[in-house]
């Protein structure tokens, strides 16, 4: 029994070893075929697999991060943007310069009106800004309203360029004088005001075309009134969607990130670029020891239930707030809508205590630029423009045939010898006007704190949105008739009889009415206060 045994041993045994000679005959043949290198390396490589333990396979490198991409600005337009689209650029610019082309002169249509389109473009671009941004700080706005600046500037250059063409100097004039209407961006917190009186200012030159050309040709009475209604409609406009000013998304992005998108290189027709791949997955945090207390949470749920836990004691890292910076405490700090980091002593709070008030922002005349002075007899008028800080200025033997038109002057004298036709004062501060004699009369509009005196005759003094205004007459001139409309604290002097020349009696023209109904008919008085 053994030796049978042993007998099916020794079988065995030596049919492994004919397995293994003839598998290693087989490996010997496949490495036959490598180049001679190779086969070196595969010995090497089994040679020392046989007398080592294996090696454990070295996980991949991680994929390379990939940069983070610009944020993306939503396609999608804001609704104020798509209302400026609609109702003025396409309902009232773009008529407009369609108009113009029809039959304006090339100093019209190429310099000015060419200018006026991309000025409301660039403004259309800086409210598409504001919609998708955080309102920047001071200096990045200045450098958003500089292309609406270069517009406005290059509209009036224009129109100083063509003085010599005297037909169409009255176009040149109205367009110029509406140019600014885009610095209501600037304006805060009523901008509908300043856009009303841009549109006042365009019509005083846009009423010289239409009593031009009223019975010559309509197309210049149409054109005026297209563009008048470019800043009409543009009132309507800011007063429904930048009541108080300028509207910024303040959860929107930087201005910095969206000139970053929006001047990204973009295949034209290609197809947008692949995703980044995903980082790679994060560690396994080891399990905890056995036995040991399971760390703190750094966050989530648990922090919560940790600091409730802990009663009373939750209390005890806030900071105690010092007395000057309680707002109910100091009004001062009430004042300035902010409560500052700082001590009571530092110069932050000593400027808020003090009571300073905000720096207020940019006015529109930083936007328009300072004019040159005009002092011009441009045909039969006398055109007086820009003019501040002088005195006096002197108009020498006007003829009747001649007006006189002021406009923007301000801490300004006019002297007027001779009689004239007619004098028109508009939009000017804290002016005097000597007047000897007017045939038709004498208008002031929007002209605060001025100072009329007329030595000779003028049958009619008109005053329109004016406040804060003397007048004197003299004993000629007794009989004029005045009228008065949107205007407070105006007075009278009148020459008194029989005293030397210079004493005066003053009388302010009423501004309270009581109107009552008499037969179906309004009947309006001038209230008096007796005692």
């Amino acid at each position: 029994m053994a030796s049978g045994g042993l007998h099916s041993l020794a079988t065995i045994i030596k049919r492994l070893e004919a397995t293994t000679s003839r598998l290693e005959d087989l490996a010997s043949l496949a490495t036959s075929y490598l180049p001679p290198a190779a086969q070196v390396a595969a010995n090497a490589s089994s040679n020392a697999s046989a007398n080592s333990e294996p090696t454990p396979v070295p996980p991949p490198p991680p994929p390379p991060l990939a940069a983070i991409p610009p944020p993306v600005v939503s396609e999608e337009i804001p609704e104020s943007v798509t209302a400026f689209d609609e109702r003025i650029l396409e309902g009232k610019v773009k008529p407009f310069v369609e108009l113009t082309k029809s039959f304006a002169s090339p100093s019209v249509i190429e310099q000015q009106v060419g200018l006026v389109e991309q000025e409301f473009k660039d403004l259309r671009e800086l409210i598409l800004i504001a919609a998708t941004c955080k309102k920047p700080d001071q200096a990045e706005y200045e450098k958003l309203l500089a292309p609406l600046q270069k517009d406005i500037e290059a509209i009036t250059r224009a129109k100083e360029a063509n003085r010599k063409d005297r037909e169409w100097f009255n176009h040149l004039s109205t367009v110029a004088e509406g140019a600014p209407c885009a610095g209501w961006v600037t304006i805060s917190p009523k901008p509908g005001p300043y856009a009303n009186e841009i549109k006042d200012s365009t019509q005083f030159y846009g009423n010289r075309v239409i009593k031009e050309f009223k019975e010559k040709d309509a197309k210049h009475v149409e054109w005026v009134r297209a563009y008048v209604a470019i800043q009409e409609e543009q009132q309507k406009y800011i007063m429904e969607y930048h009541t108080t000013g300028l509207v910024w998304n303040f959860k929107g992005i930087s201005v910095e990130q969206f000139k970053a998108s929006s001047s990204g290189p973009v295949a034209a027709g290609g197809a947008p670029p692949p995703p980044p791949p995903p980082p790679p997955p994060a560690p396994v945090a080891p399990p905890p020891p056995m036995g040991g207390a399971a760390p703190a949470s750094s966050g989530g749920i648990n922090a919560v239930f940790e600091q409730l836990n802990k009663g009373e004691e939750v209390t005890k890292g806030l900071r105690k707030v010092d007395k000057s910076q309680m707002t109910h405490k100091n009004p001062a700090l009430r004042a300035g809508n902010t409560v500052p980091a700082t001590s009571a002593s530092s110069p932050g709070n000593d400027r808020i205590a003090a009571g300073k008030k905000p720096t207020k922002p940019s006015k529109p005349q930083a936007l328009m630029g300072k004019k040159p002075p005009k002092f011009a007899l441009e045909g039969n008028k006398w055109a007086i423009e820009y003019q501040e800080n002088q005195s006096p200025l002197t108009l020498e033997n006007v003829e009747i045939n001649q007006t006189v038109n002021l406009y923007q002057c301000k801490n300004t004298t006019v002297v007027i010898r001779g009689k004239c036709n007619a004098v028109t004062i508009v939009n000017c501060t804290k002016i005097s006007v000597l007047v000897e004699s007017v045939i038709s009369s004498v208008s002031v509009t929007n002209s605060p704190s001025f100072a009329l005196q007329i030595t000779g005759k003028a049958p009619t003094i008109q005053l329109d949105s004016t406040d804060s205004g003397q007048i004197y007459l003299s004993k000629e001139c007794l009989e004029a008739e005045i009228t008065t409309a949107k205007c407070s604290s105006i007075n009278i002097s009148i020459p008194v009889e029989g005293e030397e020349e210079g004493v005066f009696n003053e009388h302010p023209i009423p501004e309270m009415f009581r109107t009552t109904i008499v037969d179906g008919k309004l009947v309006t008085t001038a209230v008096e206060h007796a005692g």
